[in-house]
């Protein structure tokens, strides 16, 4: 085999490889596998860059535009057109009969709607040309739009190169929607310190502003899919019906807008966007109506479109989300993190479906800037159809004398001081009833210290119960046993099996002890850097914000916050309080003197076998270390399925690389 055969060979197979993991969900590689053809792949290429072609899965990763460069234009070869939107089921009704006086069919004709969910994302419009991806287009003004093209490839589910052996079109515009799942978009908007009003308020807001970032490396860390669900220009008819045409975009390796159907007659559209709207909250995307065309080609052509819409698709949107209602107070909430935000107690109103009496403001900050006050009447809608905030208020309703909300100057729960960070306000006491039952479930959860039978069910009941007063409590709950047995729920076994998880949390590593103790703006990450520097906790209480911004990746917004944390009188009767019941933290030191001391191990990829959590930790207990980015001082390299810019980091230093089986066995061999 000739090395551009062999070239074609790996991309073909590695393509099929990333549909099967990023579409269908069923990888049939395993990761080691995946890892060895995907390196012999990008080795050819770097010796043969004549047979480096655009379309190669190495290449979803361009380079930035330079600085105070804007996205280019281009023109669809077909115009992007907007599709009717309905809200009533008579315009749906109305829409069919003029679509039949139009086709001159019977008035008893019955016609065949293809029927799927109308997403709520950003639109794109794509050229292939001989099935390789050339160009991608956001819609613009339905004539132009801006090129993507770079930002687009980075979105795995998106095919280079179309799937399949072809033939393809010489050039065909597919069109879809950029979207964001809910999970993903949640777990970005947790990981984030922005507030409200940025781009990451909501997933379709997130997903236009990723993709109009100037450096595609910061888009391709932002999880997002393409879904496929129309045709622009294409060279050569091929399709009789939209289903065929779905069937055709599902073998050349896009993603699909689901739930699918094939309906006969209006009644039948009305009733299944009646049943999609009763499952939208199950979907992995957010969406907002269904949109219905007429499912035989042949028909969409008789039909044509109007200068702006095709006279054969219609959009049917859900219930609104947006009312209007009246501001009766605005009172203040303590979160988990002891976070004191702003809540607008609001006049009753059905919203979507659902009755809404509060809304979220996010922060003081965000208060003052929309200047919402009591008695305003304001523009409400539910975020993602869940969180209920206010976008708008009516100002010309604002009646006379009415005075802005000032933040409040103690925590509305416990009465104790506030501590501002930005637009932000804190409870610094660890006892506020409002955030102790969310820091006890934090300091139990799996990545902290692991206690497994204390989750938010039995916190709240043995909080409200009075067993947990504060968050020592929880290493003296064996004290308790009688009183807990006495709670529903709770037997001899079940009692004696948390007595037991807590007893082996005694005695954690330093990492996993800060991360489980809360300390603002110190994930698991920070946590472990600064175990490792300062090697135990007496080191890091007493360390001033000068010596913490020494360590790698600590700033000054994190040291000031970890003096401060150690600090607070409240958190040093904490630390004595644990102290006292038996917990001893670990120094980093204890831990090394192992088989992988001195070696810094890196994961990229997703492992199969465990997680990332269980994988550190026991690299932690072997003595070796982990961080979160490639260096020099890095002398490993874990590379699970679909490593990326780590895996090649890695490559140009020359470390070692280790695939899960590899791993795995260094760490039985090491035991």
């Amino acid at each position: 085999m000739t090395v551009d055969q062999r070239i074609a060979a790996l991309r073909a197979r590695i393509r099929t490889a990333d549909h099967q993991y990023y579409n269908l969900g069923r990888p049939d590689l395993s990761d080691a596998e995946y890892d060895r053809l995907y390196a012999e792949l990008r080795q050819l290429e770097r010796e043969h860059p004549e047979l480096l072609t655009p379309d190669s899965p190495t290449q979803r990763v361009g380079a930035p535009l330079p600085k105070g460069k804007s996205l280019p234009t281009g023109r669809h070869l077909m115009p992007m057109l907007s599709i009717e939107s309905l809200m009533r089921a008579e315009e749906v009704t109305e829409f069919e009969a003029r679509a039949r006086r139009q086709l001159e069919l019977a008035d008893d004709a019955t016609l065949a709607w293809a029927c799927e969910p109308k997403l709520d994302g950003v639109s794109a419009n794509l050229l292939y040309e001989h099935g390789v991806l050339v160009r991608g287009l956001s819609r613009g003004d339905g004539e132009q739009g801006e090129d993507l093209t770079a930002n687009l490839r980075t979105v795995r589910s998106l095919p280079l190169r179309l799937l399949g052996d072809g033939p393809f079109p010489a050039r065909i515009e597919l069109r879809g929607e950029v979207i964001m799942r809910k999970a993903e978009f949640a777990a970005l908007q947790a990981g984030s310190a922005t507030s409200a009003e940025t781009q990451f308020r909501n997933a379709r807001n997130t997903v236009a502003g990723t993709l109009k970032l100037l450096d595609p490396r910061a888009v391709a860390a932002r999880p997002m899919d393409f879904i496929a669900f129309a045709v622009g220009h294409c060279d050569g008819s091929r399709w009789t019906t939209h289903q065929e045409f779905r069937g055709t975009l599902q073998r050349w390796g896009f993603l699909l807008a689901e739930p699918f159907a094939v309906v006969e007659g209006a009644a039948a559209v009305l009733a299944f966007r009646d049943q999609l709207e009763q499952r939208r909250g199950e979907l992995q995307y957010e969406l907002d109506g269904v949109v219905a065309k007429l499912d035989r080609i042949e028909l969409q052509n008789r039909l044509g479109r109007t200068a702006r819409t095709p006279r054969w698709a219609l959009a049917y949107k859900f219930a609104p989300s947006v009312a209007v209602t009246r501001v009766l107070a605005i009172g203040a909430q303590v979160g988990r993190t002891g976070a004191v935000t702003p809540v607008a107690h609001l006049e009753p109103v059905e919203l979507a479906g659902v009755t809404v009496r509060n809304a979220s403001l996010h922060n003081w900050g965000l208060l003052a800037e929309r200047d919402v006050r009591e008695g305003d009447e304001v523009e409400i809608q539910r975020a993602g159809d869940v969180i209920p905030e206010i976008v708008r208020v009516l100002p010309e309703r604002r009646a006379p004398g009415s005075t802005a909300k000032l933040p409040p100057t103690h925590c509305p729960t416990c009465g104790g001081a506030l501590e501002a960070d930005g637009k932000f306000l804190h409870c610094v006491n660890l006892d506020c009833a409002d955030q102790l039952i969310g820091r006890v479930v934090h300091l139990a959860s799996r990545r902290a210290l692991d206690i497994e039978g204390l989750g938010p069910k039995q916190v709240e009941q043995l909080h409200a119960a009075g067993l947990l007063r504060a968050v020592e409590d929880v290493f003296t709950l064996r004290q308790q046993r009688a009183q807990v047995l006495q709670l529903d729920r709770w037997g001899e076994r079940s009692f004696d099996h948390l007595a037991a998880q807590i007893e082996a949390a005694k005695t954690p590593p330093l990492p996993r002890f800060l991360y489980a103790i809360g300390i603002r703006h110190v994930g698991e990450q920070t946590a472990r850097d600064l175990a490792a520097h300062f090697g135990s906790l007496p080191a890091l209480r007493s360390a001033t914000a000068e010596q913490l911004m020494a360590v790698d990746g600590v700033g000054d917004e994190v040291a000031r916050s970890v003096v401060h944390f150690f600090a607070l009188p409240q958190n040093q009767l904490f630390l004595t309080a644990i102290a006292a019941a038996g917990v001893q933290v670990q120094d980093a030191a204890r831990s090394q003197g192992g088989a992988l001391e001195g070696r810094v191990f890196v994961f990229t990829g997703g492992l199969q076998s465990m997680s990332r959590d269980e994988a550190r930790l026991r690299i932690e207990q072997l003595g070796g270390k982990t961080a979160s980015s490639v260096s020099k001082q890095v002398t490993d390299v874990v590379a699970g399925t679909a490593g990326g810019s780590k895996l090649e980091q890695a490559q140009k230093l020359g470390l070692r690389i280790l695939d899960e089986d590899e791993f795995r066995r260094l760490v039985a061999a090491a035991n």
